[in-house]
């Protein structure tokens, strides 16, 4: 495509929920349910915030748009949503989506420089795929980036399938050169 270029790159994202077994818990870790919808959403926004600043920068009063229906019966389950909570914030999360089969997983720090933030994410994905095999589900789907410090090391450990591919960035003037000329 004439003047696209690749602004994050999305691995693998099938999971078989089994694979939980190569996580560890951790001790910080509770319940979504357990922290509240408040805190749920503050944490969700800072997740996003941070890690999409360097390649799709959100703007003021974000994140209203962006947890907008999170409550609703079909968006987040926060049963199965994990949460790490140190010092009473909530530090790392693993949120669990039930709005498509299989269900849709994130999981980060809250902040970029979190101490241990491999291991309290290891945490929330661990006790949130516990709570999905205890349902029955077998297989869930990760969204997630290359660029995820916290997220990349567990994702990989669960031995992903599905294939890899590029968000990119057209700049409009040479899509629309590309369309008169082409």
């Amino acid at each position: 495509m004439a003047g696209a270029r690749t602004i994050q790159i999305v691995p693998p994202a099938h999971i078989d929920v089994a694979a939980r077994r190569s996580l560890r818990p951790h001790p910080a870790v509770q319940s979504g349910a357990s922290a509240g919808w408040a805190d749920v959403r503050a944490a969700n926004a800072d997740v996003y915030e941070w890690t999409h600043a360097s390649w799709s920068p959100v703007g003021e009063g974000f994140a209203s748009a962006l947890n907008e229906g999170l409550e609703d019966d079909l968006d987040l389950d926060l049963e199965a949503t994990s949460v790490a909570v140190v010092k009473g914030r909530i530090v790392a999360n693993c949120m669990v989506y039930r709005d498509s089969l299989p269900p849709i997983v994130t999981s980060e720090t809250t902040q970029a420089d979190c101490p241990d933030g491999e291991r309290l994410v290891e945490g929330c994905v661990r006790r949130s795929l516990d709570v999905l095999a205890a349902r029955g589900v077998e297989r869930a789907e990760f969204d997630g980036h290359v660029t995820d410090p916290h997220f990349l090391p567990v994702w990989t450990r669960l031995a992903p399938t599905g294939g890899w591919f590029h968000l990119v960035e057209v700049d409009a003037a040479d899509s629309a050169a590309a369309t008169h000329h082409g």
